[in-house]
């Protein structure tokens, strides 16, 4: 009987898992998973850290009578620690035991996620020192807040698990601190919008500290007490590190598969590594920018859960593709909705192009119609009209906004049709002119001249 062994049991692994016994049930599938847990939405980590979801339970995607009723068995707390390639074979350790044994496979589906991106800094250690990439992070997290109840926070990162944590620790009663070495928010955010959410955070309370290099460490008794920067120190009960992630990718150094600089698996539009029965899928893999048409590193759950089907399907021998991404996302920091899709004019000068911009702000309801209020639109595009990227935030209707974005994007789309779509009109959800078509009538004019 085949067998597909995957490593990594969460979005990719379980989705190539669960469509490769659908469609090939004479199949064996074994996922073997680092972790104590599988197949959880860790996106949903800061919201019952916030209080917001009552239990990390309420995050599982599949319920083990699920996973067992589809035939796939599941070994946790199992790191694979080598790739014997030449044997068809992988080295795994049982990490409650520490013994390792080898395990066959006929096909091979690497899907190991990522791994945390730590600042290198001698002495950043301490109980109340914490990051939030898994479950056991969160649980940890959570149980110091209701054992300490900690008054104030300092966060390391103004990434999108630093504005959410931002606004969870402030709803748990939290003085929040933010700090980072540049002016960078999110992923490339123009500055109208950055200054826009930063003012947001301002006014929450939350202070901020950019352009601040740390310098050290500041800790007693085993608990961190404060980081020394300079601009002085910062003090907190509570210390969060939110500094990005890269692919957890160390076990394939050395092997045949192909890595990009960054430790990222390269794949081809069927997740195939080049590399006789090996796949890889999620957020250990490159995906191709359909804007650029190069290899880019954004690890998203959407893009694992499409790219462990896939797999799935061209294992059993099936013929799908995954065309790639345009790097659409979203999130919110206490009021603020904001989405980002595509290239900025920093991305988009440094992959070639010759970008013009144009960004305005306007209501996200009819102005005679309650509530709401402004929405920054920035949108980007090549010099000959081909729409690259665009940015928005506001109060609402963000996530509509961008997917519309995403989706003039993903169609090759020029600024001229995208200023001529014909979306919903109602004084509850949008002006007669919505802020997209705005923004595009005005990038047009731009072009024209």
């Amino acid at each position: 009987m085949p067998r597909l062994l995957v490593i990594g049991g969460m979005a990719a692994g379980m989705s190539a898992a669960s469509k490769l016994r659908r469609l090939r049930p004479e199949w064996e599938a074994t996922v073997l998973e680092a972790g104590p847990d599988l197949s959880y939405g860790a996106c949903g980590l800061p919201y019952v850290v916030g209080g917001i979801t009552p239990s990390f339970d309420d995050l599982n995607a599949l319920e083990p009578e699920e996973i067992a009723r589809r035939g796939i068995e599941v070994r946790l707390r199992q790191r694979v620690v080598e790739l014997m390639e030449g044997k068809k074979r992988v080295r795994v350790e049982d990490l409650a035991s520490g013994r390792t044994a080898e395990e066959s496979y006929d096909a091979l589906l690497v899907s190991s996620g990522s791994a945390l991106v730590l600042p290198d800094l001698r002495g950043l250690e301490g109980d109340n020192l914490f990051t939030l990439h898994d479950l056991p992070d969160g649980r940890r997290l959570s149980t110091f807040i209701e054992t300490v109840r900690p008054r104030s926070a300092l966060i390391w990162g103004t990434g999108y698990i630093a504005l959410e944590m931002a606004e969870n620790f402030a709803a748990r009663g939290m003085a929040v601190t933010l700090i980072n070495r540049s002016t960078r928010v999110l992923r490339n955010l123009v500055e109208p919008l950055r200054d826009r959410i930063l003012r947001e955070l301002e006014e929450r309370g939350v202070r901020l500290f950019l352009e601040t290099q740390v310098l050290e460490a500041l800790g007693a008794n085993g608990r961190l007490l404060a980081l020394r920067t300079d601009r002085g120190e910062l003090a907190a009960d509570l210390f969060l590190i939110a500094t990005g992630v890269r692919p957890a990718t160390d076990f394939l150094r050395g092997s045949p598969v192909p890595l990009a600089r960054n430790g990222a698996i390269r794949v081809d539009e069927t997740c195939a590594t080049g590399v006789h029965g090996i796949w890889a899928a999620g957020d250990c893999c490159e995906v191709r920018h359909l804007v650029t048409g190069r290899p880019v590193y954004i690890p998203l759950g959407t893009t694992a859960n499409k790219m462990g089907r896939v797999a799935g399907t061209n294992i059993a021998g099936g013929r799908e593709r995954f065309p790639g991404v345009v790097g659409t996302a979203a999130t919110r920091a206490f009021g603020l909705e904001v989405g980002v899709t595509g290239l900025g004019p920093v991305e988009a000068r440094e992959a070639g192009f010759d970008p013009a911009e144009a960004w305005i702000e306007a209501g996200s309801r009819a102005g005679y119609y309650p509530g709401g209020g402004g929405v920054l639109v920035h949108l980007t595009a090549d010099r000959r009209g081909r729409l690259l990227g665009g940015q928005v935030c506001g109060p609402e209707g963000t996530k509509g906004r961008i997917d519309t974005l995403a989706a003039a994007l993903t169609c090759g789309m020029k600024v001229e049709e995208l200023a001529m779509l014909d979306l919903a009109y109602a004084p509850p959800f949008a002006p007669v002119w919505d802020p997209l078509l705005v923004a595009a009538g005005v990038l047009k004019g731009q072009l024209d001249r």
